[in-house]
């Protein structure tokens, strides 16, 4: 799906201001900010659960579960910087995706897994300002106005 500029821009500022998980971002932190966004590419079909490599792969899983299917993802940098082996990564993968109980070799192998590499870009708010004459504009229309 092909996401425009003018979306992803409004996303992330429904997500900083009207998050519940999160108190709202504001106008004072707002020039302290940073972000880190991860382009995922190279999207492959693996062979099997663990035809991947830790820190080089992020990887997507998908499994029949009941009449369902569920699906979970980590970033290529999640279980190299736990230090997880492919293993432990599939066995926490199946756990987000919402698997209690025993976790069987039989659910592993009806694993479908998908990997692939991210790029990060990072920026500061500061150097958004720079290129993103607009941005003012943005925010002062979406921000709470609380300091």
């Amino acid at each position: 799906a092909v996401v425009s500029t003018q979306s992803t821009g409004e996303y992330a500022i429904t997500s900083a201001m009207h998050d519940g998980r999160f108190d709202p971002i504001s106008k004072s932190e707002v020039s302290k900010l940073s972000v880190n966004v991860s382009l995922l590419v190279g999207f492959e079909d693996g062979a099997n659960y663990l035809d991947w490599t830790v820190g080089k792969h992020g990887i997507k899983i998908e499994f029949p579960m009941g009449r369902s299917s569920l699906t979970a993802t980590f970033l290529p940098e999640v279980a190299a910087e736990r230090n997880w082996s492919r293993e432990t990564t599939i066995d926490r993968l199946l756990r987000k995706a919402g698997v209690q109980g025993e976790i069987s070799q039989e659910l592993k192998d009806s694993i479908k897994l998908i990997r692939y590499r991210s790029e990060k870009v990072s920026m500061t708010f500061q150097e958004y300002l720079v290129h993103n004459e607009g941005a003012a504009k943005l925010l002062n229309g979406h921000c709470n106005g609380t300091d």
